[in-house]
């Protein structure tokens, strides 16, 4: 077997793992939503669930990072935002799922590589392609659908729909910052920052609502951990090493497979279900969100090549 044949297998083998470790991740998140649902109805605020994920996020991570002998630079500001703005992504996501189905919340959230495709175009001043605008007025048609906006269906109040908007945009927020900080301090040192942030703000906050006694009841400390453990540090750890092993753009597109996942698991966990027009909505997204990874991961074929 030549040389080349070798690294082509090597290299096959390298992106099947990632690949699946990234589909492992997703189905972690999807998991840890189902979880993170409960714990909410059982009476748990959003903000203790969000302060307890972070907290123990951050101190795996502070594990990892030791191990990877990350970078031991200092945080900037861009890190110091990132670090807020995941706190606030935690946050307005929990709430969005404490008052709409999972499904719908995880599926609004991801209209934000939409939205970050716009971003970057209007920062460029230049009209995207087509194909991007087809795919940003197919995820707006989807989450319009989703919401059941202007049908019988609609049965979630403003302040969910609009949880999981700022989730979207805060999501939008945490992706433009960690790529314009990871070349500093890699994806691990990153996320260890960020978590770290957002777990002392959360804490901070904590101070001024009370001891949250809710998450060490002896009911909900094993869920609770999952969140923090199962639903957090690992997925994004295998999120990491998987992106590292195959290009960005696939491990976005395998990472759609979460609101799919979360959707099947909250019908047969929840009973949460979907009527066909939010189904056909949860499919315009995933699809839009889809193609723009595809579309892009084309483009920067293309730039090697021509290269």
């Amino acid at each position: 077997m030549s040389s080349n044949t070798s690294g082509h297998l090597v290299d096959r083998r390298s992106s099947g793992l990632g690949l699946a470790a990234i589909a492992l991740a997703a189905t972690l998140w999807a998991i840890a939503a189902i979880v993170a649902s409960n714990l909410l109805q059982g009476g748990i605020s959003p903000f203790e669930l969000t302060t307890s994920r972070a907290v123990i996020a951050a101190g795996g991570l502070a594990i990892v990072s030791r191990v990877v002998q990350s970078s031991p630079r200092r945080m900037n500001w861009r890190v110091l935002l990132l670090g807020l703005s995941l706190a606030m992504v935690t946050a307005t996501y929990y709430i969005a799922i404490s008052r709409l189905s999972v499904a719908v919340a995880i599926v609004i959230q991801y209209t934000a590589p939409a939205i970050v495709v716009a971003i970057e175009a209007l920062k460029q001043r230049r009209v995207p392609p087509l194909t991007t605008i087809t795919a940003v007025m197919g995820a707006i048609a989807g989450v319009i659908l989703l919401s059941g906006l202007g049908t019988d269906e609609l049965q979630i109040d403003a302040l969910g729909l609009m949880a999981a908007g700022l989730s979207a945009l805060f999501f939008c927020s945490c992706t433009l910052l960690s790529e314009s900080v990871v070349d500093t301090y890699g994806a691990i040192g990153v996320m260890y920052r960020a978590f770290l942030i957002s777990s002392l703000f959360w804490v901070a906050f904590q101070f001024s609502q009370g001891f949250p006694t809710a998450i060490f009841l002896p009911e909900n400390r094993v869920d609770v951990l999952f969140v923090g453990i199962g639903g957090t540090l690992i997925p994004f750890c295998l999120m990491c090493w998987g992106i590292q092993q195959v290009r960005a753009e696939r491990g976005a597109i395998a990472a759609t497979l979460e609101p799919v996942i979360a959707a099947v698991l909250a019908w047969l966990w929840l009973g949460q279900t979907l009527s066909i027009l939010q189904m056909t909505g949860g499919i315009l997204v995933i699809t839009a969100v889809a193609s723009l990874q595809i579309h892009q991961a084309i483009r920067n074929h293309q730039a090697n090549l021509n290269g």
